[in-house]
């Protein structure tokens, strides 16, 4: 295995060993067939959490556009890919208005209306955890979570910013908020459940059913956490083949700063 991730790293820019001096610091990589399992949660739950990179295709090794990502979450660089557009989301009515956006992008670059629906369920759960979730008072406590279904606005100071890009046959959708509250645990608890029913944990603000979708219609997750000041997450979502798209092979990336 040792053999294997170190090209693969280099490819990305990274070393398979990481120095003392380099802040992120050493983590674990666990290349896999991309098929998440209950198992996979205890990897998110180490410190730091393992990063979960599929390998693909008939060769299965990860994906070059993969692995460059991985290189860029690791080193902080911008996630998207250029051109990406974006939109400040304060209202529910902007997390429908950017949804259309994305929607029509999707039908503009030849996608299904199936790929449509996809990206559209995946980009209204990105933009409601950003917008309702994420926020916190300064004593910590969630201002809008335990009330999703009365708030119709959030404060200026609240609001988040979603962007989205087609690149090469694919959505790329992130989504970013100020807070940096973002752990591993909601995604561990996630898979911890995968291939049974959803269970939804009301105590997190109903959050669970969400993750849930974005992992099942995204090829890769990728999140980045700057904790107490910034989240990132990254989903792309392939506009081939729709179908039995919760089976296909993912890649789970959670970089806590």
């Amino acid at each position: 295995m040792v053999e294997q991730a170190a090209p693969i790293l280099a490819q990305g820019g990274l070393a398979l060993c990481q120095g003392p001096g380099v802040p992120s610091g050493p983590r674990c990589l666990v290349l896999f067939d991309g098929k998440l399992s209950p198992a996979h949660a205890d990897c998110l739950r180490r410190e730091p959490p393992a990063l979960l990179l599929a390998q693909r295709g008939s060769e299965g090794r990860p994906s070059a556009w993969e692995v460059r990502l991985l290189g860029d979450l690791l080193r902080g660089a911008p996630l998207l890919p250029a051109d990406g557009v974006r939109h400040r989301l304060q209202t529910v009515a902007d997390i429908a208005a950017t949804g259309e956006a994305a929607g029509k992008a999707v039908t503009q670059a030849g996608g299904s209306r199936a790929a449509a629906s996809l990206v559209g369920d995946v980009m209204h759960e990105l933009a409601a955890n950003a917008m309702l979730d994420a926020p916190v008072d300064a004593q910590g406590q969630h201002r809008y979570a335990h009330r999703r279904t009365e708030v119709r606005e959030v404060a200026p100071e609240d609001a988040c910013e979603l962007s989205f890009v087609v690149h090469d046959g694919r959505m790329w959708l992130e989504v970013m908020d100020r807070f940096g509250g973002l752990r591993p645990g909601p995604f561990a608890r996630t898979l911890e459940g995968w291939g049974g029913r959803v269970q939804v944990d009301a105590s997190g603000g109903g959050a669970g059913l969400g993750l849930r979708r974005i992992l099942e219609h995204s090829d890769v997750v990728a999140v980045r956490v700057a904790a107490g000041r910034e989240s990132r997450v990254l989903c792309v979502v392939d506009l081939g083949e729709a179908r039995r798209r919760a089976t296909q092979p993912k890649s789970l990336l959670f970089c806590l700063q």
